[in-house]
């Protein structure tokens, strides 16, 4: 089973066709407005060329030698004491990010002219504050944004490793670790009163331990479940402190709380299809040709005058719509179709696919490939939701894993780290 939950094939495909499902099914029910029929021309084509694009990558692999496996070979093993290292230093890039994330509220007080106590007290005001569009003469705002975006790519790392760790650690102190990493994560979720970051790192080490599962078949399926239970019960737990925080429980009667909280999930799966459908009802025609899917590209290419000056607020906080409650998340289609419309749709999904299935081969080489490759996998697993792509930080954990931690992995894991 392990194999199938890496395999970016069958994750594009599971999800896919349960959102879609899940969205039919609400429209079937007048749940959600009457869909114009290109929304479902525009899923059916990005699967179908997702699907060419990871086959077209193993019908060349076919033919060619892979000459990075040679590469690698002469980097340093990923020895227990270099494994602990690295988790040293993505823990301590966690923790600067949990400070900077406390920075950043004492400067959205001043920012704002809000008193600090009545800010960290009244949890709506706080949200309503953190997710507040960041303007350009808001200096201290962005330098604390930036901290945080490379803090967090850093410390995300981490949970590649972690999923290592886990695995192949035979040591009972890899459960504190574990716990740690857990521990700082809750605090840069609960600082931002957001949940998608946190969920995206457990996401990160749950993919992580598949992957060594599948690579390695050195544990008993009772203990590979065993194990994932930890980063379950974290993301629980964090939900329902979020919950708490923000009161959204008292949204529904006491007697429907399990009935809301049902809805709430079927919302975050299907509602963004249903978004996007509204969307393909009343664009416009005008094309940003790249700016909305490669934005972080796309505004060091500005401020080189090469291009034009993005349009960055209105892509990063999309428009809120009710469908019949309120959305302003639309899939990462939304993003493709409004750069270059349904050539989009089947250039982008196919090298998408074409990507995940070339790293899909090589992520068993080294931990800069596996963290690559998990990335594109996140990304796969957050496409019905949104585009992550649009946040400079999965660009730059690219990038450090490359520059920090270039050791390959242990050719078998039954000695243990």
């Amino acid at each position: 089973m392990a194999r199938y939950l890496v395999n970016p094939l069958f994750l594009y495909l599971a999800i896919w066709v349960s959102v879609t499902v899940s969205y039919v099914a609400g429209v079937n029910k007048a749940f959600f407005p009457a869909p114009t029929p290109r929304v479902y021309w525009a899923v059916g084509l990005s699967v179908a060329t997702f699907v060419l694009g990871y086959l077209t990558w193993n019908l060349i692999r076919r033919t060619k030698t892979d000459p990075d496996r040679l590469y690698w070979s002469a980097a340093p093993v990923l020895s227990a004491k270099l494994l602990r290292r690295y988790l040293r230093i993505t823990l301590v890039f966690g923790l600067l990010a949990v400070a900077f994330c406390a920075l950043r509220v004492v400067v959205l007080a001043r920012t704002h002219e809000i008193d600090l106590l009545r800010l960290v007290t009244d949890s709506i005001l706080w949200r309503e504050t953190v997710t507040r569009p960041i303007t350009p003469d808001m200096i201290g705002m962005r330098a604390c944004t930036i901290a945080i975006t490379v803090t967090c790519s850093i410390f995300s790392i981490g949970f590649v490793l972690l999923g290592i760790l886990l695995y192949l650690g035979r040591d009972r102190w890899r459960y504190g670790t574990v716990t740690l990493f857990l521990l700082t994560a809750l605090g840069v979720g609960l600082l931002s009163l957001a949940r998608k970051e946190v969920t995206i790192n457990l996401a990160f080490l749950v993919l992580s331990y598949l992957f060594m599962h599948q690579h390695y078949h050195s544990r008993r399926t009772r203990e590979v479940a065993m194990h994932l239970v930890v980063p379950a019960v974290a993301l629980v737990i964090l939900f329902l402190l979020v919950d708490i925080l923000l009161q959204k429980g008292a949204n529904y009667d006491p007697a429907h709380r399990l009935r809301g909280f049902l809805l709430s999930i079927y919302w975050y799966i299907a509602s963004p299809v249903a978004a996007f459908s509204e969307f393909l009802k009343t664009h416009d025609g005008n094309w940003r040709l790249g700016e909305s899917v490669f934005l972080p590209i796309y505004k060091w290419l500005a401020r080189a005058h090469l291009v034009p000056p993005p349009d960055a607020m209105s892509i990063m906080h999309m428009e809120k719509i009710y469908i019949p409650y309120m959305a302003n998340v639309y899939t990462y289609l939304r993003n493709i179709y409004e750069d270059f419309g349904f050539v989009g749709l089947a250039v982008l999904p196919y090298l998408l696919g074409l990507l995940s299935a070339a790293l899909r081969a090589r992520a068993g080489q080294s931990v800069p490939y596996l963290n690559f490759y998990l990335i594109v996998l996140i990304v796969i697993v957050f496409s019905f939701y949104d585009h992550l792509l649009i946040s400079n930080q999965y660009y730059l954990q690219a990038f450090f894993g490359y520059l920090l931690f270039r050791s390959r992995l242990p050719e078998t894991g039954a000695d243990g780290l």
